[in-house]
């Protein structure tokens, strides 16, 4: 079983999780912090706890946060010592998440790192400047078909 919590300032996690959910259907194993700015790491750290007490201690946990060094991060960082199978990852876009979504993670570090490494790989994969392939193909046009 795995748990996915986002961590996102303001309303991205709440808007990416709906977008999930136009997908994929129900996702009851995705849940999300959205914070402000007025709470410590401390506070946003005690939010991400919170989430987690609904599921079972032996669920694979994965945190995807929305900036590397923000406090969404650090806060989740602050989680890792405790817990053995928690996996943070940051950079939260949709193609991340659905990639990370339908994983079949076992519990097996070893395979589940893996898995989530590719999952980010291809998430990476997908991001382009199209005004550049464009060109590569001598078309300047945005006409939809031959995209």
């Amino acid at each position: 079983m795995k748990q996915i919590i986002l961590v996102t300032h303001g309303d991205l996690a709440k808007g990416i999780l709906t977008s999930v959910k136009l997908v994929m259907g129900e996702t009851d194993y995705i849940e999300f912090v959205s914070i402000s700015a007025k709470e410590t790491i401390p506070e946003i750290t005690g939010m991400i706890k919170a989430k987690m007490k609904h599921y079972s201690r032996d669920a694979v946990t994965v945190i995807i946060s929305d900036i590397a060094g923000g406090s969404t991060t650090r806060a989740a960082m602050e989680l890792m010592d405790t817990e053995k199978s928690i996996y943070l990852i940051t950079g939260l876009n949709l193609g991340l998440l659905l990639e990370i979504a339908m994983l079949p993670l076992s519990g097996e570090q070893q395979s589940d790192r893996q898995a989530l490494k590719n999952a980010i790989e291809n998430s990476k994969n997908t991001m382009s400047l199209v005004n550049d392939l464009l060109e590569a193909n001598g078309n300047l046009s945005l006409d939809s078909e031959e995209l």
